[in-house]
């Protein structure tokens, strides 16, 4: 008669490690699999972890650029807007309502005659990958002709959006505008 002894699980791995070493060396590469596995979860947590971060910083600097295109940038842009039509010239505000991110322009035409192109546009817009605000500007000139948005070479942090700050950009690039048609 043959008889079987009994083993348990516990049993065949002790008996398959103690007697075979092949066993240790599966019983190694599966703990070296589980801490490979284990670091993995680990890296794939961190980076959505970051990933989170930097879209809740893009929402926040997103905010916070509406926030002071509403409140500083745009009631500048329309008191401009304001004191050119009283003197008989065009001016307009242009912002996208749908999108509060997106770039806001003071267009103006100060222009008396068909002769006499003088015409542009102050813009700022939001720098998503930095988190900035930068200032560009394009003016249209019987001397130039370029129609082209020119922007800043040093973005702006939120914090230097003062209402002075502003309202000296726009007053400026009116000033220019003037200049130009001095120059003619």
């Amino acid at each position: 008669m043959i008889s079987y002894k009994p083993a348990t699980l516990g049993g065949l791995i002790a008996y398959s490690c103690a007697q075979n070493p092949d066993g240790q060396e599966a019983e190694m590469a599966y703990e070296r699999l589980n801490a490979a596995l284990r670091q993995l979860k680990t890296d794939r947590e961190r980076q959505e972890a970051t990933e989170k971060q930097r879209i809740e910083a893009g929402t926040e600097a997103r905010m916070r650029f509406v926030r002071i295109k509403s409140a500083v940038i745009e009631p500048i842009f329309n008191e401009v807007v304001a004191l050119v039509a009283a003197e008989g010239f065009f001016g307009e505000t242009v912002d996208e309502p749908n999108d509060g991110s997106a770039p806001i322009s003071l267009n103006l035409n100060l222009s008396e005659d068909e002769g006499s192109i003088r015409q542009g546009s102050l813009q700022v817009r939001f720098n998503q990958d930095e988190y900035t605000c930068e200032f560009g500007r394009s003016t249209m000139a019987k001397t130039s002709s370029t129609n082209q948005l020119i922007f800043d070479d040093r973005p702006l942090k939120f914090e230097e959006m003062t209402e002075e700050m502003v309202r000296n950009k726009a007053e400026q690039f009116v000033l220019d505008l003037i200049a130009e048609k001095l120059r003619q």
